[in-house]
């Protein structure tokens, strides 16, 4: 990953705390899908430009030009006691077949899009970055599991008042529940209680296996909110690999399956569905809500429960 020097065209400057066990590329340009043993800390600075509108756009753009309209301007090694201590942190896992630099500029636009005052902590597990590597980015996710653990363990020891939300994306957000359920199993509840709230977009997850995990890991702060999409296409893929199971992502929200989970107050589901996508997968229409967000100040998450949660 080359640091370019600052664009000629207006930009947005964002910083994105990166948390990885992937392994440095030995060019010393980024990071690669081969596993570390432990997480290691950079602060990077991504330019986002002025003109970037589009939902989507930073996943199309990469996928040919990666550096054409995204521009890693500045990054530093850090360890974790350097991350600002006094800010509530928004950790976003990335879903499957994604590359390290891919998942940086998702988080870039996350932030940007959203206009995030929480402090943006990409955790980036080491996926394949690639279209067949399904099975083994299944693999990778699991052992990136202790360490996002290891992460909300470290955060819950150092702040007392900021508050975490966890935002999962695809195969990423069944790492994230699986990662809440170690920690409930582990009699963590201390760490459990300092999660504010817990977003799974698109989430690429078995409902039974969901419905169980659920049951572990008990009452959160506030319920899981599930972004899904009946026509996510991705999804469809994943369930008819993972033997014609419906996925959580793709579920319909007055489904039978989800129904005491939803009167439990143990889940909320938006459903997308009528919305645009900004890809032919139908997988990514989360990133169309970080838009819609932007205007709304210190409770983006209730605004998405107040609008479309009907």
């Amino acid at each position: 990953m080359i640091v370019r020097p600052e664009p000629s065209k207006p930009y947005q400057a964002i910083t994105v705390i990166t948390a990885t066990d992937r392994q440095r590329d030995p060019a010393g340009i980024g990071y690669t899908a081969a596993r570390s043993s432990q997480l290691q800390f950079e602060r990077f600075t991504v330019a986002v430009p002025a003109s970037h509108k589009n939902p989507g756009e930073a996943r199309s753009q990469m996928q040919t030009d990666p550096l054409k309209k995204y521009t890693v301007l500045g990054r530093q090694d850090i360890t974790f006691k350097d991350i600002n201590a006094n800010k509530d942190i928004l950790i976003y896992v990335h879903g499957y077949n994604y590359s390290f630099q891919e998942s940086l500029f998702q988080a870039a636009k996350v932030a940007s899009d959203g206009k995030l005052s929480e402090m943006p902590i990409l955790f980036s597990w080491p996926s394949e970055g690639s279209v067949t590597g399904y099975v083994a980015d299944k693999d990778a996710a699991t052992y990136a599991r202790d360490d996002l653990v290891q992460l909300l363990q470290d955060l819950k020891k150092r702040r007392t008042k900021s508050r975490v939300t966890l935002f999962g994306h695809s195969m990423g957000a069944w790492l994230v529940v699986e990662a809440l359920r170690q920690l409930k199993i582990s009699g963590q509840e201390d760490v459990l209680q300092r999660i504010d709230q817990v977003v799974l977009a698109a989430p690429d997850i078995d409902v039974d296996l969901f419905k169980r995990q659920v049951d572990t890991i008990g009452p959160l702060a506030r319920p899981m909110i599930v972004l899904s999409s009946t026509d996510d296409r991705a999804l469809a893929i994943s369930g008819r690999i993972g033997g014609s199971r419906t996925r959580l992502g793709s579920i319909d929200k007055e489904s039978v399956d989800i129904q005491e989970l939803l009167t439990s107050k143990k889940i909320e589901i938006v459903d997308l569905s009528n919305y645009g996508s900004p890809d032919k997968t139908k997988h990514n229409r989360f990133s169309i809500l970080i838009n819609l967000i932007s205007a709304i100040n210190n409770d983006k998450i209730k605004f998405i429960r107040d609008i479309y949660s009907t």
